[in-house]
């Protein structure tokens, strides 16, 4: 099923530049702008205005781009089911994932998938929830994996694990004698309340670690009046491990990465509030069966 004429156009506006477009497409920029110019001629509208450099395109074009999108999601369903016909041996996955879980998370999978699927090419998108939403939407992924509800009826949720946020500190930080042992968990729990005239190492609000620990501080009645404000969880951590103040991370970041100075993790706040993760598909979208085995996979090796 050739659309190679859509696959231009998607690769136009997703650059907005003929140069940047034709080398993804690995075809010369004269090409696809002859390309675009003899398109227009044929449906008689312009598809892109030219802003300078810039392609942006036009109302027309916007319809274009939509149906684009769909047609290439309806080819990708149409393949995806005929790879399964021929035993499911060869495909792609495109998965989109937070960058921090891709480290811990793939490196227990991969070598094992590979091994069950090695004609099987797998693209791993690291990029924010917002993207991920959108190109998941768009059809650009198979699925991602995240931990937000987005309100588009077309997407299906399943449950994959959950996490939950936890304190950081200083291993010498005289309060930690105050935690208390939780039945059936490794990770004790203390008095956020004990804190309350510490400084709090706190990420930007935009980001979801920073929901749940805000959860936590209203949880103990805190409203930190010293802070700093970063993106980095690790970084955090290792300021919170200097005693610098008090961080905050998800447990699984914790247990999975290693840091030059040693930091000490405690449960704060309403112990049923959880992170939940989920696997988020499209409802219309055919998941072939290597997708479904490397879910499966990403399933047994998940842990904190």
């Amino acid at each position: 099923m050739d659309l190679r004429e859509q696959s231009y156009i998607l690769a136009l506006a997703k650059h907005g530049s003929i140069k940047n477009a034709a080398e993804e497409l690995h075809i010369s920029s004269p090409t696809l702008s002859i390309f675009l110019s003899n398109l227009e001629d044929n449906i008689g509208i312009r598809l892109f205005d030219r802003l300078g450099k810039r392609f942006v395109p036009t109302e027309a074009g916007t319809l274009y781009i939509k149906t684009a999108r769909e047609m290439m999601n309806l080819r990708n369903c149409y393949e995806a089911e005929l790879s399964d016909l021929k035993n499911g041996t060869t495909g792609t996955i495109s998965f989109g994932i937070q960058p921090r879980r891709t480290l811990y998370l793939l490196s227990a999978v991969l070598s094992e998938f590979c091994a069950m699927y090695p004609n099987v090419q797998i693209n791993t998108c690291e990029e924010v929830s917002s993207v991920a939403f959108s190109l998941l939407i768009s059809g650009e992924l198979d699925f991602i994996i995240n931990n937000r509800i987005n309100d588009n009826p077309a997407l299906t949720y399943s449950p994959f694990y959950q996490d939950r946020i936890v304190m950081v500190a200083a291993a010498d930080h005289p309060l930690l004698s105050n935690c208390v042992s939780l039945p059936d968990k490794e990770t004790p729990w203390i008095d956020l309340a004990l804190f309350q005239n510490e400084r709090f190492i706190l990420t930007h609000t935009d980001q979801s670690s920073r929901t749940y620990a805000d959860k936590a501080l209203a949880y103990s009645h805190i409203t930190p009046r010293k802070s700093f404000l970063i993106s980095n969880l690790e970084t955090a951590a290792q300021l919170a491990a200097e005693g610098l103040g008090i961080a905050f991370n998800f447990e699984s970041y914790i247990r999975n990465f290693t840091y030059t100075k040693p930091v000490r993790y405690f449960y704060v706040g309403d112990m049923e509030e959880t992170t939940n993760y989920y696997i988020v598909c499209r409802k219309d979208k055919y998941l072939p069966n290597y997708v479904l085995s490397f879910i499966s996979l990403l399933r047994d090796k998940i842990s904190i």
